[in-house]
């Protein structure tokens, strides 16, 4: 569960809101809706800490984490459905890469080991063996079909137009 208390952010005199509470939970679906300039954008800044309020708390409960991606509608073009919502985890999807470019080299070294070794530590308690199962799990809720998570996003997002 995600929750926003008394949440208020202010620009100089100006509030872009105040005292805003919110409780997001699990198995629910939420929309932020609202005109250009209204600051949907700037809360959702605001629960991912990326931007902190003026005053009031954003709660994650214990254990649970807040994947984002950036709003850059060509920033994933490149890759796969399925690696962008790992993505999501940047520090969990920086880990799998790294781990791969290691276990890759053709002249592994006992240094390379030893940092191989700290990121399977970091990548365990991340619960990394399970991202690929949960990135499919919420993919396949979202009702994008399983032959679709190995797609490059710039080819699917070309099929749905």
């Amino acid at each position: 569960m995600i929750s926003a208390s008394n949440i208020s952010l202010r620009v100089g005199k100006k509030a872009l809101f105040e005292e805003v509470n919110i409780k997001f939970t699990e198995g629910n679906c939420y929309g932020l809706i609202g005109a250009n300039g209204a600051g949907k954008s700037t809360f959702l800044r605001i629960l991912s800490g990326q931007l902190e309020p003026t005053s009031g708390d954003i709660i994650i409960t214990p254990g649970q984490r807040l994947s984002f991606l950036q709003q850059d509608h060509f920033k994933y073009d490149q890759y796969t459905v399925l690696d962008t919502v790992i993505m999501g985890n940047a520090r969990l999807y920086e880990i799998m890469k790294e781990k791969d470019a290691i276990y890759m080299k053709e002249d592994f070294t006992e240094e390379d080991g030893v940092k191989a070794a700290e990121l399977e530590g970091e990548f365990a308690t991340m619960n990394g063996w399970e991202a690929e199962a949960d990135a499919e799990s919420l993919l396949n809720g979202l009702g994008i079909e399983t032959e679709l998570h190995y797609v490059q996003m710039n080819t699917l997002l070309a099929r749905r137009r």
